[in-house]
C-alpha cells in the first residue's frame, strides 16, 4: 500500500513539474493572443496563407492571423509571401508586375500544395464567418523598388478600403517595415492601428515617434528586458520565428502581447494549461 502511494505522490510531482506555468503581464490584458502566422504556420498542410489554411486556424482556436500581403500592378490586395511567384507557386513573375487577372488561378506548387490557390484579401474576409471576433495583422510585403507616391497612394487606398469595408478598423494591425509607409498611412488614417517591423531599437523609436500600437520582432532578437523596455513606452510586442515548441515557451515567459506561432496546436495547448 505503501508503494502505490509514494507512486502516486510521485507522478503528482512529475506532472507538476513538467506543466508550464506563466505569470503574464503584458499590455494585451495579461495574456498572450496566438497568432497563426500565415494562418497555421511554415511547414503545414496548408501553405502559407492560404484560405484554408487561415480558416483552419482560427477554427482550431486562434485569436487571429497574421496574413502577408501584397499588391498587384492593378492595386489589387494579394494574400502571398514570396518576391516571386516562381518560388511557390506553378507561375512566374512578380506580384507587383502583373494585374490580378494575370495572377488569378495560381497554384501552390509544393507537394500536396496543388490544390490551393493564391487568393485576394478581399476573399479572405468576405469568407471568414464571424470575422469580428478574430485579430489580424497584415504583413505589407513591397518587394516593388522605386516606389513613387502614387503607389503608397493607391496602397494606402486598398488597405483603407478593405479595413472599412469590412468594419475591422478595432481587429486590423497593419505592419510595416519602413518609415515612409508609416508616416503616410499615419497621416490620412491615424485610427488605422500600425505595428513595425525591423531591429528592436530602430522599430521601438519609429513606434515612439508615430505613436504606433506596437512592434514586431522575432523572437531570436528579443528578451524579456526588451519587452518590459516597450511595454514601459506603452508600446505592444508581437514576436515570429516562434516554429518550435520552446521558442513558444520563451515567448510566453517574455510576456509577449502577441505571438505569430508555426506551432498553433502547441501554443494553443500550453495557454490553455
Amino acid at each position: 500500500m505503501k508503494n502505490i502511494f509514494f507512486l502516486l505522490i510521485s507522478m503528482f510531482f512529475v506532472v507538476s513539474c513538467n506543466k508550464n506555468e506563466f505569470d503574464i503581464n503584458n499590455l494585451n490584458g495579461n495574456k498572450v493572443s496566438a497568432i497563426g502566422h500565415g494562418g497555421m504556420g511554415i511547414g503545414h498542410s496548408y501553405p502559407m496563407n492560404s484560405f484554408e489554411g487561415i480558416l483552419n486556424s482560427l477554427s482550431i482556436g486562434a485569436d487571429g492571423v497574421e496574413i502577408d500581403i501584397q499588391m498587384t500592378k492593378d492595386g489589387i490586395l494579394v494574400a502571398f509571401h514570396d518576391g516571386k511567384l516562381e518560388e511557390s507557386t506553378n507561375r512566374s513573375g512578380k506580384i507587383y508586375d502583373k494585374t490580378w487577372a494575370e495572377i488569378e488561378g495560381a497554384r501552390f506548387s509544393y507537394p500536396h500544395y496543388g490544390n490551393h490557390k493564391i487568393i485576394r484579401l478581399n476573399d479572405i474576409f468576405q469568407n471568414i464567418p464571424d470575422r469580428e471576433k478574430y485579430t489580424y495583422f497584415l504583413d505589407i510585403k513591397s518587394f516593388k523598388p522605386n516606389k513613387d507616391s502614387l503607389y503608397f497612394e493607391t496602397l494606402n487606398n486598398a488597405i483603407i478600403d478593405i479595413i472599412d469595408r469590412y468594419e475591422l478598423v478595432e481587429q486590423v494591425y497593419v505592419e510595416f517595415k519602413n518609415e515612409k509607409s508609416i508616416s503616410e498611412l499615419k497621416l490620412i488614417r491615424p485610427d488605422i492601428k500600425q505595428f513595425v517591423y525591423n531591429d528592436f531599437d530602430y522599430a521601438l523609436s519609429l513606434a515612439e515617434q508615430y505613436n504606433l500600437q506596437g512592434i514586431t520582432i522575432a523572437i531570436d532578437k528579443l528578451t524579456h528586458e526588451k519587452v518590459k523596455l516597450a511595454h514601459s513606452k506603452n508600446i505592444m510586442v508581437a514576436t515570429f520565428n516562434t516554429h518550435s515548441h520552446q521558442r513558444n515557451i520563451d515567448a510566453v515567459k517574455y510576456n509577449v502581447d502577441y505571438n505569430h506561432t508555426d506551432r498553433l496546436k502547441h501554443l494553443l495547448k500550453i495557454l490553455k494549461d
